[in-house]
């Protein structure tokens, strides 16, 4: 081996000790210094791709990845990589160009397909995203990805009975996903099957007990069912687990005043007042809040009106 690959390998390692340890920006420097070593030294270049990848700087992460392909151009990692790099600069048609060939070379390569579902999804063809998502659960591999993209898919496609059946999918290869989790017990909620609403939210919480929107949702749940004793309990969780989640403290609010039967004293609901009071004053007036803040605000005057 001639001094330079010797001297890029031991660039190559510091690069690695530096990556693992996280000094990523030293890790960087170390990989430039080994391909200045060795123009030839594609895991120098794939490395220094996925860094800017990890620092969203796609466009040199493209370059990097592109010199990888130039180096191993039967490389199905550096296509794929190379087609990520461009799908994350919305240059869809090139991502897709590269996807393909990466198809071609290994028709086994799970997370291509998967990326070309979501390029399929977000350009509205949702046959072929389903087509593809499809294939890739049948792949040995990441299947619970595999299984969640489609389920979200069937969703917007409102096939709830289809995005059901794939989120237990998703559970069965991965129990503790917790998106998989609470979409389950929001999906049975919607339809009105609240004992498995409330199993999958209990089970979610079991994994994730901070988790503020399902203890807000398991708290609708059960005041649904009557039971107002639960369903504060989980308002007064989700409102302690995040102070600004707006319907955490309308729900609260709204439960202790319905449990009550509008016969409340007025320092409770004084209290009552200011809590939301401060929830509108911690969220910002954005068009995406709008709603719950119309509804918040509603309530506060009706309390304020009762003073």
């Amino acid at each position: 081996m001639r001094i330079s690959k010797r001297q890029a390998m031991r660039y190559f390692n510091e690069g690695l000790d530096h990556q693992r340890q996280g000094h990523l920006d030293d890790a960087k420097k170390a990989y430039q210094r080994a391909i200045k070593a060795d123009k030839s030294f594609a895991a120098a270049y794939n490395n220094l791709g996925f860094l800017c990848i990890k620092e969203a700087d796609f466009a040199t992460a493209a370059k990097y990845f592109a010199e990888v392909v130039k180096l191993e151009p039967k490389s199905v990692e550096a296509l794929h990589n190379l087609g990520y790099a461009y799908e994350k600069q919305d240059m869809t048609g090139t991502a897709k160009n590269f996807y393909m060939k990466a198809l071609q070379l290994d028709p086994s390569y799970q997370e291509t397909y998967i990326n070309l579902g979501m390029i399929a999804e977000l350009e509205g063809d949702f046959d072929e995203a389903r087509r593809l998502y499809l294939q890739a659960v049948h792949i040995p591999g990441n299947s619970a990805y595999a299984y969640f993209c489609l389920a979200v898919l069937y969703e917007r496609m409102d096939l709830f009975d289809e995005a059901l059946e794939a989120y237990h999918e998703v559970l069965r290869c991965d129990p503790h996903h917790l998106k998989a989790l609470f979409n389950v017990a929001r999906l049975y909620h919607t339809q009105g099957e609240h004992a498995k609403a409330v199993l999958h939210f209990e089970r979610l919480l079991q994994y994730d007990p901070h988790n503020a929107q399902a203890h807000n949702n398991l708290g609708v749940v059960y005041e649904e069912l009557g039971n107002w004793t639960k369903a504060i309990a989980c308002f007064q969780k989700a409102a302690e687990c995040d102070m600004v989640l707006p319907e955490a403290h309308l729900n609260l609010a709204r439960a202790l005043y319905q449990q009550s039967g509008g016969d409340l004293r007025p320092e409770l609901v004084q209290g009552l007042v200011e809590r939301l009071q401060m929830v509108l004053s911690l969220n910002p007036d954005t068009e995406a809040l709008q709603p719950i803040r119309q509804k918040v605000e509603g309530f506060l005057e009706f309390l304020s009106a009762s003073l």
